[in-house]
């Protein structure tokens, strides 16, 4: 029987979050407020699902966002999402359909680049994706670790009180580092506002603070407390949600606060940047444990208008070559940077530099040095031209990603 993709209307909501739940091990709750909110957040224009006989078989959709690149410019970007496979229609070719469609969709939109948080880290980089912002995760006993008094005032408040300086603290952090998503207000209501009792995994409701410098909010974190204890001895955690600062006094406060909860004295982030400075603030750093791990992945679907949307903090000029076997984008092009602007152009020339699409999608934000990869074998050059390669490339700070889409 043939299998059709095409976006799903709103009576087809409820069979489509059903595939996609029973997909990741959990049941769909659809209820009229559960499937309200999925209207208020997707686009259903964005969606693709493949029916077989009226049946979802197969599920992905797209978020509309705009990412912030190298220099404080910002990009409209296509994050892929809630993508899924019943298990009876596995390797049928689905998946690659579905990606299909979300490329062409994300190219008539004018989306330079793609983004997407893998459930698999094996899946994507076939369809392209270069893990662009790496994560890391850590954790800290706070009565060991040192960490420094907070330069600013602190004070634990209301939602009522936190919404307004979260989105202007966010406003400001936002064009400052790669990477970062902007929040449209169902992004901050349904995404960081709205504290669903099955997202707490056994700890409170989500706390919020927020940092003042002379009455000003200049930072803000959330999280959440988990209480433990071991033999009559507090063994609590505070599990980080996210830590925004304008700088680095203002975040210094926010982990300080954190580090300061009497009988939580574990403290634990899903998610920091790849540069956090804490580590070199804390009088005794082995007390972090950091891991790495991949984070959001970007596919570049116009090399010309990807390179130049973003700023460099160094000048050169070099002929790349970009694969791309999917066929979307791709050729040989001279490309000239500076911190004034950049031009790329497409030309019949000897690259001194070859990369696929995939490896130009982890290069893109900045985090990765172009001469690690080509010692991995996924660059071919020079070890000058791709020495200046990643010199263009590189981003400081380095792109950060905080939160799953």
């Amino acid at each position: 029987m043939a299998i059709d993709i095409r976006p799903i209307t709103a009576d087809e909501i409820p069979a489509f979050r059903k595939v996609i739940n029973r997909a990741f091990g959990g049941d769909a709750k659809n209820d009229d407020e559960s499937v309200q909110r999925f209207k208020e957040q997707v686009d259903l224009d964005r969606t693709y699902a493949a029916f077989e006989d009226g049946n979802v078989v197969a599920t992905a959709a797209t978020f509309s966002f705009e990412m912030s690149l190298p220099g404080g410019a910002m990009t409209p970007m296509g994050g892929l999402t809630m993508v899924s496979v019943v298990p009876t229609h596995r390797r049928r070719g689905l998946m690659s359909r579905l990606m299909t469609a979300h490329f062409e969709d994300c190219i008539g939109r004018g989306e330079v680049v793609g983004g997407l948080w893998a459930s698999e880290s094996s899946i994507y980089g076939r369809y392209g994706y270069g893990n662009a912002c790496p994560v890391v995760k850590v954790n800290f006993d706070s009565s060991k670790a040192g960490v420094p008094p907070a330069p600013d005032t602190t004070r634990i408040v209301d939602i009522s009180e936190a919404k307004d300086a979260m989105k202007s603290i966010y406003a400001q952090v936002l064009p400052k580092r790669p990477g970062q998503l902007a929040r449209s207000e169902v992004w901050w209501e349904h995404r960081h506002f709205r504290d669903a009792p099955e997202w707490r995994d056994g700890a409170t409701e989500r706390r919020y603070v927020v940092a003042y410098r002379d009455g000003d909010p200049v930072g803000y974190t959330t999280f959440r407390q988990k209480s433990k204890w071991d033999d009559g001895m507090p063994g609590g955690s505070i599990v980080v949600g996210e830590v925004m600062g304008i700088d680095t006094e203002a975040r210094l406060s926010l982990w300080s606060l954190v580090s300061s909860v009497d009988l939580f004295p574990n403290v634990e982030a899903w998610d920091v940047p790849i540069d956090w400075e804490l580590p070199y603030q804390v009088d005794n750093p082995r007390a972090i444990k950091r891991l790495i791990g991949d984070g959001q992945y970007v596919r570049v679907l116009d090399v010309p208008g990807a390179l130049t949307a973003r700023g460099y903090q160094s000048e050169d000029s070099i002929v790349i070559s970009v694969d791309d076997p999917q066929g979307f984008t791709g050729g040989v092009y001279r490309f000239h940077a500076s911190p004034d602007g950049s031009e790329v152009v497409e030309v019949d020339e000897e690259p001194e530099v070859a990369v696929s699409i995939t490896t130009l999608g982890q290069l893109y934000l900045g985090a990765t040095g172009a001469g690690s990869l080509a010692r991995a074998g996924k660059i071919r050059g020079e070890e000058d031209a791709v020495r200046r390669f990643s010199r263009l490339l590189l981003s400081d700070p380095a792109p950060w990603c905080p939160e799953v889409y």
